[in-house]
């Protein structure tokens, strides 16, 4: 047995081995509380990242559906919405429209010309399937086809004019004749000039591409450098006829206007539409100024009604106003659509509403002035209260500050007999100048812009007035090539 000594010494020592894995653990343990403490640290930054990245998330979904919902909008005004069907032309299995003529429609099939060219005759000698010999019949089918010439057979009509040099002898003086419908000291005939027209202006092609048709349809060889040339000379012979379409809109009673971007050279300009129903003024110009419309209507009377939309630029002209109704309407709806609307925003969508059929069916009614005037009367009061009332939300706000810059020209077509509520027929026709813009990129000179102006004013505005288009570009084009030249 160990003696006394012997145990304390031996106690001793495990006491010491005790004490020193005593401090071990306690170690590791102040370790181990120092890393949860970090972790939890660590955790609290992520939950609280975590909470910035939803309400980001949340931002970004309303984003997106205020951009579909505009994508929507603009789809709406770019293509006409289907009209509703009856229950026959419905598909039963996924309730969309069927394809095809429609039930209760009435058919439509293309009419045989008024004249026939060429008569031919069809039949077989021998039966096809065992060879036989087969006789003539009196029985035919009809069949009408209508067809161009064969591109190859298209040949150009090359012309030498050789003028006698003659002399008078009465004036004393030499004399020389002028070959019927040909263009000045042109090298090309007027059918190549109506035709460079009508694919440029009319169906937007491209020159390069119009360069390629004379080609390839009637084997002439002509650049793209030429066919600029020849327009810009048609801008010159047009000239007359442009300025005519000025006066003509400036001495009009009921007048439209318009603008939107062009690029001239790369740096932005504006092209700027004044129109009527019968003719449009196209003119593209380095700025947005008030200017630009004050210069282009001037000599207008006061009594005169210009039909514009919001832009503050119009504001100063000397002549009533009419700015157009459905601008506010559509951002109305664009605010009612959104999903964080206002109760405010709600009520302000329905008076507006209410005021803008209460014009229009007004306007449609025969003019009274006194009933007119009466309606102008209460409709103003309706415009005074949305100005008046103390809107608290953001989207309220905004459109009654559209309400408030254009005021009583909302109603002036009450007022004035054959003024629209709308400025529709201003973006209808500056439309194809931004179908132009977009194939072209706008203007590669200040003299392309002019022509490009001239031309597209003349063109559209013989398309306004139902005219052929042949014939009067071939009278104006004649005329004013001899003018220029004498």
């Amino acid at each position: 047995m160990m003696s006394a000594q012997e145990e304390v010494i031996r106690l001793r020592k495990e006491a010491r081995v005790l004490r020193i894995h005593n401090g071990q653990l306690t170690y590791h343990c102040c370790q181990h509380k120092k890393t949860i403490e970090k972790l939890r640290e660590e955790l609290i930054r992520k939950e609280k990242q975590i909470k910035e990245l939803e309400g980001e998330q949340k931002k970004q979904d309303k984003l997106i559906d205020k951009l579909k919902h505009q994508r929507d909008t603009y789809k709406g005004m770019v293509f006409k919405p289907k009209r509703k069907t009856a229950s026959e032309n419905t598909d039963p299995g996924n309730g969309k429209r069927l394809r095809g003529g429609q039930t209760g429609h009435k058919g439509y099939g293309r009419k045989l010309p008024p004249a026939i060219n060429n008569h031919k005759r069809v039949f077989c000698h021998h039966c096809p399937n065992c060879n036989t010999p087969l006789k003539r019949s009196d029985k035919t089918d009809s069949h009408t086809i209508e067809d161009i010439p064969a591109p190859e057979t298209i040949k150009p009509i090359v012309t030498e004019y050789q003028t006698e040099r003659q002399w008078c002898p009465k004036c004393k003086k030499e004399i020389t004749g002028v070959p019927p419908e040909v263009i000045p000291h042109s090298r090309f005939g007027i059918n190549l000039v109506i035709q460079l027209l009508i694919w440029k202006y009319g169906c937007r092609i491209p020159l390069n591409l119009i360069a390629g048709l004379y080609s390839s349809t009637y084997g002439i060889t002509v650049s793209q450098g030429a066919l600029i040339g020849i327009l810009h000379k048609t801008r010159k012979w047009l000239g007359p006829y442009y300025d005519r379409i000025l006066v003509n809109i400036r001495a009009a009673p009921i007048k439209h206007a318009d603008e939107t971007g062009w690029t001239i050279a790369g740096v932005k300009g504006w092209l700027w539409a004044f129109l009527t129903r019968n003719e449009v003024y196209y003119t593209i110009e380095e700025t947005r100024g008030k200017g630009v419309p004050q210069k282009i209507l001037s000599g207008s009377k006061e009594t005169d009604v210009l039909v514009r939309d919001g832009y503050a630029g119009y504001e100063k002209l000397p002549m009533k106003q009419q700015s157009c109704w459905a601008h506010p309407l559509r951002n109305s709806h664009e605010e009612m659509v959104n999903p964080d609307v206002s109760p405010e925003m709600k009520i302000l969508h329905g008076k507006l509403k209410v005021i803008y059929e209460i014009l229009q069916e007004e306007t449609d009614k025969p003019f009274d002035i006194g009933i007119r005037k009466s309606i102008y009367q209460d409709t103003l009061g309706k415009l005074i209260g949305i100005i008046d009332t103390q809107y608290q939300a953001a989207d309220s706000l905004r459109i009654q500050t559209r309400i408030r810059n254009q005021g009583e020209t909302l109603l002036t077509a009450l007022l004035v007999p054959g003024v629209p509520l709308t400025n529709n027929l201003a973006e209808q026709l500056i439309r194809p100048m931004v179908i132009a813009r977009k194939i072209s990129g706008g203007s590669r000179s200040d003299e392309g812009a002019m022509t490009h102006a001239v031309n597209m004013s003349v063109f559209q505005t013989i398309k306004m007035r139902n005219q052929p288009i042949t014939s009067t570009l071939r009278n104006y084009i004649l005329k004013g090539s001899s003018v220029r030249t004498e």
